[in-house]
């Protein structure tokens, strides 16, 4: 024997005062020193798992100051200190559950779909705790739809190009998912999400929201409206016939209506009109919103007559679960 040490297990009924002793190893047992090792062992810590599940589930659920001042009322012999207590035992927690499926994802066979799948992405931002890393990190959501209907969704912390393309591959491969599956990756633009895309299923077929490109016509038609009336009436009937073309997948002839009303839109008689500049600045935006994501624009007309999807809508669900319930 070596001597002892005290030590407290902390369970649901209390702290539990210890004393571990600590023995040395046997010389026989190899060359070199003996070394020391305790009698007891507590696993991952002086925790017990049932006090960390409960305290990791509430903390899912609600802010870490008001999961403690809850489990002090319900557990007032063994709770958690304050708010600091609760976050390190569910990070503790997450990171166990975090390795699990994705061992499982390793070593399970996937099953493969059947046919062609839906792969829709949106991202939420989280407030971060670490303020000299960012106000705010990013989190990926999405969802899986197979030909059969079936769902499944993931999730992911975008932290680098490197290490979410590696977490979105693993997760898309627990769906079934592969580079050489035919896909169809809805996306609302964002450019770092088509670079994932573009890394992990680079033979998918992209297609851009419709929602988020009506959104930003519908800004510039408001913009329109609140000219004078012999302007406002140009202005709104250009922006509908480039948004009739867009929706038919008449891109070139939406871009030139575009490009014109921009134009007309810097002429002097109209530039001194009030609001001129507010327009202005809508088309621009739209512009370049439509130009960035010209390779995912799609004969959005055709696809709705088919009963394709063309919204990430079916994406919305998995995102307010994820991160808008958890916040």
């Amino acid at each position: 024997s070596k001597g002892h040490y005290q030590a407290t297990f902390r369970s649901l009924f209390g702290a539990v005062p210890v004393r571990v002793r600590r023995l040395l190893v046997c010389p026989c047992h190899g060359p070199g020193e003996p070394k020391s090792f305790a009698a007891l062992e507590l696993g991952g810590g002086t925790v017990a798992p049932e006090l960390a599940c409960v305290t990791a589930r509430y903390a899912a659920l609600a802010p870490f100051g008001k999961v403690a001042a809850l489990l002090s009322e319900l557990l007032p012999i063994g709770g958690a200190v304050n708010a600091g207590t609760v976050r390190n035992r569910t990070q503790r927690v997450g990171k166990e559950v975090v390795q699990l499926p994705m061992a499982a994802a390793v070593t399970r066979p996937a099953v493969r779909p059947a046919g062609a799948v839906v792969v829709g992405v949106d991202g939420g931002y989280v407030r971060s705790r670490h303020p000299e890393e960012g106000r705010h990190f990013e989190v990926v959501a999405g969802k899986v739809i197979d030909a059969d209907g079936q769902q499944h969704r993931f999730a992911l912390v975008r932290d680098g190009q490197a290490g979410s393309a590696v977490t979105l591959r693993q997760a898309l491969a627990a769906a079934g998912v592969t580079a050489a599956t035919a896909a169809t990756v809805l996306c609302d633009g964002d450019a770092g999400l088509w670079r994932l895309q573009r890394e992990v299923l680079p033979g998918a077929t992209p297609v851009l929201d419709w929602w988020h490109a009506a959104v930003r016509f519908e800004h510039a038609i408001r913009s329109g409206r609140r000219l004078e009336a012999p302007l406002t009436n140009r202005a709104e009937r250009d922006l509908e016939r480039a948004k009739w073309r867009l929706w038919h997948g008449r891109w070139a002839g939406c871009r030139a209506k575009l490009m014109a009303l921009l134009r007309w839109t810097r002429r002097e008689d109209v530039v001194e009109a009030a609001g001129s500049d507010r327009l202005q600045h809508h088309v621009t935006d739209l512009l370049g919103y439509l130009e960035r994501n010209e390779a995912a624009l799609v004969p959005y007309a055709a696809r709705r007559r088919r009963g394709l999807p063309i919204s990430t809508a079916f994406v919305e669900s998995a995102v307010n679960e994820i991160v808008a319930k958890r916040m």
